[in-house]
């Protein structure tokens, strides 16, 4: 596929969001009428062990959300799973099933998050007024069995639901900023009462852990033993999932953000695992307070919970309760909103939604619709029959992504993604097998998805049947680059003459101790002294031991050395001083393949020392992983970087090789390409086609004024140091000659460095070259 930014689409959305706004946006959408209104329902199935219960559905979650970045990363937009769906199948209907069925789920979410904010609100004027305002109402209308009794909750229900249409009318930025606020303070009040329950632990209402009751039938009384306590946790986790859906509203906002490259992923993966923290402390924290031996837990858990701390602590958690889900509401409507935008605007959905505020830049049409829609599920339905056509539809929504994650990438092992679809199908069919069996009390429950399945079929059928052709360019616009396209660091070589940095090679310093590891490294220091004649010094620091290995090389190049012996002294103070008092213009040292934490920060490390210290051209061999296949270097292996440092390796090249007829150099530049980007994707990139271009000019410019020929090969993967692996698995070189920058800092010693990711991981040799601090120019 593709991508050429002449075609490239421009949606019209402002970018105004950042990476707090983002996980605000999830948490918001994720803890709102969950944790507040199905704890108790929880509790009452799973018992204490409704703590993994959450915490099972966090690892799903978790599994689920890398699978949403790497879609959205894909395919970016505004309309999240629709667009993935539409562009990555054939099919287009599986797009517009699931896109109508998500916005359907968003808007029973958004009731359910309402009538959490009505019970809450009405305990909250209770607690100040003595008024029982929940209690207040009238008769209402009996259609279909659905009863539309109006209660003071349904009222407050429509307030909450009326209120954040207007915030989210106004705009993205106030619609964030009230985010950021709301979710602080409901996060507050939630690690609140975990502290609470925490300080005043009590284990015995943990025993036992598991409620050993018929899964099915929680209330029956039947005792099922271990294996009934095991099945209520797991169905109880199903039941509830709906806890968990919100996090991919970020997928939604991805149009908005400012940096979504960063902050899609990053927003995904902190919303989840700050939100399993929360739901499964406050859990532990709730049975601690409310031991169900003595207590029956009900919906409303968390007041329960504080009840004991007085009046001020159930007004704490109600207003928790209700900013709680007030955000929940906010983030919920701003993420439907935009797939209902985007539904229209591919005309899988009234068309007349597909259209932006021009002051705003916000769909306010999508917006009003959806609020009208969750506005009118809160008169025909009850908390719990919401929170299980909730996770219903989104258990099924997240099954399709896993699938569609493996599906997209189709050349990965894709294990997190196969994972979480499992377990998800699992979930799933615990549903509907729990459904089945309380068939009396889950009739709203199936009738609901019944017409929910038939809108969103009939919907498609309507509209493919009234736009048989697709306006194409209309839909240019969500052509958008795949996320992470912008870090591809396309190939610019440095614009200089190389004679700059051409030496005269008169004199050369040869440090070694004597050990087997730096057989390398004399080989190619002795192969440099006669190809051009230098005077070698060979510096030995330490006790007098047997050098007559290394002698041997120069000897058999019939290369002139002199040795210089220190019996004592620090060896890498005394080799400066010697490099320092000389006229060298090159120094040669080997170091051990070093791969642990402790080698990388130990102080003694000698060649390190000197590297950091001196300002002389160093070329530090690290010895090939089993052995040389070759005693002479003909193929030898250049990375380039663009830099100014690859006329020196140029130079340091053909001093190194053996110019024979045999003999080859390969100039290699890599191009590290995001993990969410498909290397079949990336291959028809503009900006790789012209780094290839320009890095064989570059590299033949290079080499071919001082008289070598070299075959340029520019590689892009994933991974540098596995695309470099691959390449010398492929043609077997005798050494990799590498350009490196001193290591400064802690964080530098700390973390391992190309050079030594890459001795690590590939046979032959590394040849590193330490850029002097200064040019060294002809004399």
């Amino acid at each position: 596929m593709s991508h050429e930014s002449s075609i490239l689409g421009e949606t019209e959305f402002a970018k105004e969001l950042g990476l707090v706004e983002a996980v605000s946006i999830a948490v918001g959408a994720m803890i709102g009428g969950g944790i507040f209104t199905v704890l108790g329902k929880l509790a009452n199935i799973a018992g204490p062990s409704a703590m993994v219960s959450f915490l099972m559905g966090g690892i799903i979650v978790f599994l689920t959300a890398i699978s949403y970045y790497k879609l959205v990363a894909k395919y970016p937009s505004a309309g999240g799973e629709f667009v993935i769906l539409r562009k990555g199948f054939e099919n287009k209907s599986i797009g517009n099933v699931v896109g109508v069925m998500l916005w359907l789920g968003y808007s029973v979410t958004i009731a359910l998050y309402a009538f959490t904010f009505g019970l809450y609100t009405s305990e909250l004027i209770f607690q100040l007024t003595n008024i029982h305002f929940f209690e207040l109402g009238f008769s209402g209308l009996i259609i279909g069995g659905f009863n539309t009794h109006i209660t003071g909750r349904k009222v407050f229900a429509f307030i909450s639901i009326f209120t954040f249409m207007l915030i989210n009318l106004r705009g993205v930025k106030e619609t964030g900023v009230v985010q950021n606020v709301i979710v602080l303070f409901k996060l507050f009040v939630l690690f609140f009462i975990a502290a609470v329950g925490i300080s005043v632990f009590n284990p015995s209402a943990y025993t036992p852990f598991f409620k050993d009751v018929n899964p099915l039938h929680p209330t029956s009384g039947e005792n099922f033993g271990l294996f009934g306590g095991i099945g209520s946790m797991i169905m109880g986790g199903a039941i509830i999932f709906v806890s968990y859906e919100g996090f991919q509203v970020i997928a939604n906002t991805v149009e908005e953000l400012k940096n979504p490259t960063r902050d899609v992923k990053l927003g995904m993966i902190i919303s989840v695992i700050l939100v399993t923290i929360t739901y499964v402390l406050v859990t532990l924290a709730t049975f601690s307070l409310l031991d169900p031996h003595k207590t029956k837990i009900n919906e409303a858990a968390l007041l329960q919970a504080v009840e004991f701390l007085g009046y001020w602590a159930v007004i704490l958690v109600a207003a928790g309760a209700a900013a709680s889900t007030t955000s929940a509401i906010n983030a919920t409507l701003l993420g439907s909103s935009r797939l209902a935008y985007v539904l229209a605007d591919y005309k899988s959905f009234p068309t007349s939604l597909a259209k932006l505020s021009k002051k705003s830049k916000v769909p306010y049409l999508a917006i009003i619709a959806t609020s009208l829609f969750s506005w009118i599920f809160t008169f025909f339905g009850n908390a719990e029959e919401i929170a299980e056509v909730g996770s219903v539809i989104f258990l099924g929504i997240f099954f399709i992504v896993n699938v569609a994650a493996v599906k997209l990438y189709p050349k990965e092992k894709n294990y997190l993604a196969k994972a979480g679809a499992i377990l998800i199908l699992i979930n799933l069919i615990l549903v509907f097998v729990f459904i089945g069996a309380n068939i009396a009390h889950s009739q709203v429950t199936l009738i609901t998805l019944t017409i929910f399945l038939t809108v969103s079929f009939g919907l498609n059928y309507y509209y493919n049947r009234k736009s048989k052709e697709t306006d194409e360019d209309h839909l240019k616009k969500y052509d958008l680059e795949p996320l992470g396209k912008e870090l591809i660091q396309e190939f610019s070589g440095t614009d200089i003459t190389v004679d700059e940095y051409f030496v005269e090679l008169n004199r050369m310093l040869v440090a070694i101790s004597g050990d087997q590891f730096e057989t390398k490294n004399w080989e190619i220091s002795a192969l440099i002294a006669k190809k051009y004649n230098v005077e070698v010094d060979i510096i030995h620091v330490g006790p007098e031991r047997d050098l007559e290995d290394a002698f041997k090389f120069f000897r058999d190049y019939g290369v002139k050395y002199n040795l210089i012996r220190v019996d004592s002294g620090d060896i890498a103070e005394t080799i400066i001083q010697t490099i320092n008092n000389g006229e060298y213009q090159l120094v040669t040292l080997a170091s051990k393949r070093k791969k642990s934490l402790i080698d990388r920060l130990s102080a003694g490390s000698v060649s390190k020392e000197i590297v950091d210290t001196i300002s002389t051209p160093i070329l530090q061999v690290h010895p090939p992983e089993y052995g040389v296949k070759r005693k002479d270097i003909n193929d030898l292996f250049v990375l380039l970087d663009g830099s100014e440092r690859d006329f020196y390796l140029a130079r340091w090249a053909k001093l190194i090789s053996s110019v024979g007829e045999e003999s080859k150099i390969f100039a290699y530049h890599i191009i590290e390409i995001p993990q969410t980007i498909s290397l079949e994707d990336a291959a028809n990139f503009d900006e790789l086609i012209r780094s290839k271009e320009r890095f064989e000019e570059y590299s033949r410019d290079i080499f071919n004024r001082l008289g070598m020929n070299v075959i340029p090969v520019l590689l892009y993967g994933h991974n540098f140091v596995k695309a470099l692996k691959q390449a010398t698995v492929a043609r077997e070189p005798d050494a990799v000659l590498i350009g490196h920058t001193k290591d400064k800092g802690l964080w530098n010693r700390i973390r391992t460095n190309l050079a030594y990711r890459i001795m690590k991981n590939i046979d032959s040799a590394v040849i590193v070259h330490h850029q002097p601090l200064k040019k060294m120019k002809n004399d």
